[in-house]
């Protein structure tokens, strides 16, 4: 279980001086950042997320992970998208030339005029003879829901929950206006190493402005997920961009897929059917916490005549720590002789952290998985076959199987 609201809030908001009010704080940075830059600074947020160069990345990531978002939505055109922290509007300009119905909130009127001008000098609404339709609301979401008239399908929080003071109340007042089917979407950076350059910096910026600029981790974000009502949840990782046909290609692809941990992006859901609905597991914050997730090595999940459900692995197979453990991950193996031995071992930062050994008369065993979560740690075994060397059809190399999670 989660631990209690009162506690989660003390240590995200450890490093937060005391008497300093927070909200207002945000309101005037932002209200000091588009005043005192003038022209040049209103039109930076009237063409965002569009920058000049040489420098694109900002660009190329913003709109990838924010059109990966959207994409994954599903959405249907007409529905109804609370896009909270909108700022000055690019994200409610891009979903309302979708045909979207939004809701933009944010808690800057200034940010919010600047989305109105953008949105009243576009001129080209997707459908003819029928006009944008957004709504534009000065909210402070921590403190209520909105009220909407009907549920929204979507609810987009682009980079900006770790702003709040109590992202619990952000998104438990976000989920009274969400459809039970319907999902919350946060892009966020994951919270930066204590100590580390980027967490100093973000502590700069807090103490410099009084505003909030601290992520999360991904065990602090499960906590504030099941306290607001989301329990169901899948994080997901974008990968954009063309690649070389050829395992030069796919080895970026693979790193960033399973090692890469630098970024929260998620759908939840108060209902398994949202999530299911998009195509994805729908798995609980508790299955997340405690699981794990094969991530290489593997081939598809089969069944045994006893309903249990396994994969076959090759020699060496990559494991995601979905929480921290210990995990069991029982393993079998099959065709041994009498005398001989199959080791499979764990190795985690380099160095063996566990090991089994399977025998003819001893062919299951138990291994125990523990780390920090979103660690990738490797299960290498000393032995491999192919069904084709027995002249069957199936060319794979094998070497034991695992069981799924229950």
């Amino acid at each position: 279980m989660a631990r209690t609201e009162e506690d989660l809030l003390a240590e995200l908001n450890a490093d937060l001086r005391e008497g300093v009010d927070w909200k207002q704080g945000a309101i005037s940075y932002l209200r000091e950042i588009v005043a005192s830059g003038g022209p040049d600074e209103e039109r930076f947020h009237l063409v965002k997320p569009f920058v000049g160069g040489p420098d694109y990345s900002p660009f190329w990531v913003d709109v990838f992970q924010f059109l990966d978002v959207v994409q994954t939505a599903r959405l249907a055109p007409g529905d109804l998208v609370l896009d909270v922290g909108c700022g000055p509007g690019w994200t409610v300009q891009w979903l309302a030339k979708l045909g979207h119905h939004v809701v933009g909130l944010d808690i800057s009127a200034e940010l919010l005029e600047v989305a109105e001008t953008r949105m009243q000098t576009d001129p080209y609404p997707p459908y003819v003879h029928q006009g944008f339709t957004y709504d534009l609301r000065e909210h402070d979401i921590e403190s209520a829901p909105v009220g909407l008239a009907w549920k929204a399908r979507l609810a987009l929080f682009e980079s900006t929950l770790h702003h709040f003071f109590n992202p619990v109340a952000a998104l438990r007042n976000t989920r009274a206006d969400l459809a039970d089917d319907g999902i919350v979407a946060v892009i966020e950076a994951a919270a930066p190493p204590k100590g580390s350059e980027w967490d100093l910096a973000n502590i700069e910026i807090m103490e410099t402005y009084d505003t909030i600029e601290r992520p999360y981790t991904r065990a602090q974000l499960l906590d504030v997920l099941e306290l607001a009502g989301l329990p169901y949840v899948s994080f997901l990782r974008p990968v954009n961009g063309l690649y070389p046909q050829s395992r030069d290609g796919l080895e970026p692809l693979r790193a960033e897929l399973t090692r890469a941990d630098n970024i929260n992006i998620f759908v939840a859901s108060p209902t398994a059917a949202g999530i299911e609905r998009l195509g994805l597991p729908a798995r609980t914050v508790e299955q997340v916490r405690s699981g794990w997730t094969l991530v290489e090595g593997v081939s598809g999940a089969e069944t045994r005549p006893d309903g249990t459900s396994f994969r076959w692995a090759e020699p060496r197979v990559l494991v995601r720590l979905d929480g921290p453990g210990p995990h069991d991950l029982r393993v079998a193996t099959v065709g041994l002789d009498a005398g001989q031995v199959q080791r499979v071992r764990v190795v985690a930062g380099g160095k063996v952290a566990g090991s089994v050994a399977l025998t003819a008369e001893r062919s299951e065993g138990v291994l125990e998985l523990q780390g920090r979560p979103g660690q990738v740690v490797e299960l290498q075994s000393d032995r491999v076959f192919s069904p084709c060397w027995s002249g069957d059809s199936d060319a794979r190399l094998l070497s034991f199987t695992i069981d799924e999670p229950a």
